[in-house]
């Protein structure tokens, strides 16, 4: 049964259906402050998950028996009860990791191998449907580089670049220009940044849609000189921040920050971040995050 109440909360723990994982990524090269980055290709615990697959195929992520995918381990599949997360730490050691902000995201699915280099429309294959938000709502899309895309600014095509949102209605385009940075680093959310027309850490939707369910078409209005990225689609369900080295911040779900976030079996979990400050290569960054299912 859902959990209504501390005491709900208290026979799960009692039951024994609880889990806790200590997650713990480092940074392999410096972020630039002010942007944002999919931390899950970084080596640490869980291990790097990479986004392979057909270019331009949706892949859908989904963990369960056998972890066929690297993400935050939640305790894994519980048939006939409701998993949330309940509460959060998180920790750097360093001062250039902090100020920073910790989203937890559920990803979704993907289309990996995206060419950055030509302003050709690329047409998307939509194999697989979204796991777990089949409706889309809440679902949000962005766009990180799997191979640097060098030196060149680099912007989404305002109407070449489509999706469908949650009606389902096809073919939606996004309201204005998206711009990317130039001389993005791989791991880098490469539309966000403190530049005009940046966004982050999510590709903005056109005026009233609540979500992504899948996108048709890929396009750039200028191009990058080189480089590739992978387009994904992901659940935001929870926010934390480092305010200084060495102080773990944290959040209680149930009493705090109510209401707890769900996680669906089969989700795949991991964390984008923003650096507020130039973080250097090598920091350490920490969470533990605590699940119960009644």
């Amino acid at each position: 049964m859902p959990l209504f109440s501390a005491d709900c909360l208290l026979r799960a723990n009692a039951a024994g259906r609880n889990y806790s994982f200590v997650w713990q990524k480092v940074v392999p090269a410096a972020h630039t402050a002010g942007r944002w980055y999919d931390l899950s290709g970084y080596v640490g615990s869980p291990q790097a998950l990479t986004y392979s697959g057909p270019a331009l195929t949706a892949t859908a992520l989904v963990d369960g028996v056998g972890n066929v995918v690297n993400d935050i381990l939640d305790g894994g599949n519980v048939a006939g009860y409701v998993k949330y997360l309940t509460g959060m730490e998180a920790v750097t050691q360093t001062a250039t990791g902090a100020p920073s902000w910790l989203l937890l995201v559920d990803l979704l699915m993907y289309y990996s191998n995206i060419n950055m280099s030509t302003g050709t429309q690329q047409v998307l294959t939509n194999v697989a449907p979204l796991p777990r938000y089949a409706d889309g709502k809440g679902v949000q899309m962005f766009l990180v580089v799997t191979t640097a895309t060098g030196a060149t600014g680099h912007s989404l095509h305002s109407t070449g670049f489509t999706y469908t949102n949650t009606t389902p209605t096809p073919g939606r385009t996004i309201p204005g220009t998206v711009a990317c940075t130039a001389s993005a680093i791989v791991a880098h959310i490469c539309h966000s940044g403190t530049a005009v027309n940046n966004f982050g850490p999510f590709i903005p939707l056109a005026a009233g849609d609540q979500g992504v369910k899948s996108v048709e078409n890929f396009q750039l209005t200028s191009t990058s000189a080189a480089g590739l990225a992978t387009l994904v689609l992901c659940k935001p369900l929870a926010w934390i921040n480092l305010n200084a080295a060495f102080i773990p911040q944290g959040r209680d779900y149930l009493f705090h920050v109510p209401p707890l976030p769900q996680i669906y079996d089969g989700a795949c979990l991991s964390f984008l971040m923003f650096s507020g400050a130039a973080t250097a290569a090598s920091v350490s960054l920490n969470a533990k995050l605590d699940f119960v299912w009644g």
